[in-house]
């Protein structure tokens, strides 16, 4: 083995420097993109969870924020709901272990006032009801921030048709292939 010559220990020294920049430039570039994009989708995500909705608007997909509302506003109507009638309910009880007359609209079907199995039942049914109603609305608030989130995520994907789904032929049997061609980084130039 022959020794190097010193032009070639410059080179060599040149050619390993300016490769590590580079690679070290193609890093940095990609850390930030992907420093961006995290930034982006922990923002959004965050938005979707203190204004319900704002998410799905961020991403471009503002059709889905009525959904949301809608969706929250019944869950929270029917929450509403349910808690007067279990509150008419348990004050008809406390009426009825005092030997008072139960508030209005505390009757059967045929207009006798409710006994207190009746109401403990009312209370129940109602109570319940309640309670999956303040469920539904927490599912419906944690669903819409996972989807602001997936969807900010998607965002940044590339979905050109590099990837493409081929139907073909081989030995009489009908198969499909997935392919991908990745694109150039720099298009060709044409001088």
């Amino acid at each position: 083995m022959g020794r190097l010559k010193p032009i070639a220990w410059i080179w060599t020294l040149a050619w390993t420097t300016m490769t590590s920049a580079a690679a070290q430039g193609d890093t940095l570039a990609l850390a930030t993109t992907v420093d961006s994009v995290q930034l982006r989708v922990q923002r959004i995500t965050l938005a979707s969870a203190l204004l319900p909705g704002s998410g799905q608007i961020a991403n471009g997909q503002w059709w889905k924020a009525p959904l949301v509302w809608g969706g929250l506003g019944y869950a929270g109507l029917s929450f509403s709901y349910n808690q007067k009638e279990f509150r008419r309910s348990v004050d008809g009880l406390i009426a009825a272990g005092n030997n008072q007359p139960l508030p209005d609209g505390l009757t059967d079907l045929n207009g006798n006032p409710l006994t207190e199995s009746q109401l403990e039942e009312r209370a129940l049914f109602y109570r319940r009801n309640r309670d999956l109603s303040a469920l539904s609305w927490l599912i419906v608030h944690a669903l819409q921030v996972l989807d602001a989130n997936t969807g900010a995520m998607l965002r940044s994907f590339d979905t050109s048709e590099s990837l493409q789904a081929e139907l073909g032929w081989m030995h009489g049997t009908p198969t499909m292939a997935l392919v991908w061609r990745p694109r150039p980084k720099h298009p060709p130039r044409h001088d």
